[in-house]
């Protein structure tokens, strides 16, 4: 039996794997922390740059260009905070919900398709494999 050291190795390695494997058929032009940072904002709601970055683990420069970007490409906006004048929020925008569904409806089938071609029996390992991992998510 491996290691949780090698499992956990292995385990990355497959992510990364099917990450890649997923960015393949990429159409857009946003890149994975502006996915990720839009991600957050329509999940969670207008925030500031500075909890954007504190919750992606970025510095608020790196944000900072992350958030332009998804401006300029019309995915989100910015307005002033009503309640603090020297602060800015950040919210997706009706384009940018879209775009992040299109390109979610674009992976899952890919890996729909790919699921599609595995016996029954292993589906039901891999779905057996999720109700495991997926509390290794959840803090």
């Amino acid at each position: 039996m491996e290691s949780s050291e090698e499992l956990a190795g292995d385990l990355l390695t497959l992510h990364g794997r099917i990450r890649r494997t997923l960015l393949t058929g990429k159409a857009d032009e946003v890149t994975a922390s502006q996915t990720a940072a839009l991600g957050r904002l329509l999940r969670h709601g207008e925030s500031t740059v500075a909890d954007l970055a504190r919750a992606e683990g970025v510095r608020p420069q790196s944000m900072g260009a992350t958030v332009q970007a998804l401006v300029d490409l019309g995915l989100a906006e910015r307005r002033p905070d009503p309640d603090d004048g020297r602060r800015t929020l950040v919210r997706a925008t009706d384009t940018g919900s879209r775009a992040r569904e299109d390109a979610w409806a674009t992976r899952t089938r890919v890996l729909a398709e790919r699921l599609a071609a595995l016996p029954e029996d292993d589906r039901r390992t891999v779905a057996r494999a999720l109700e495991i991992l997926t509390p290794l998510t959840e803090a």
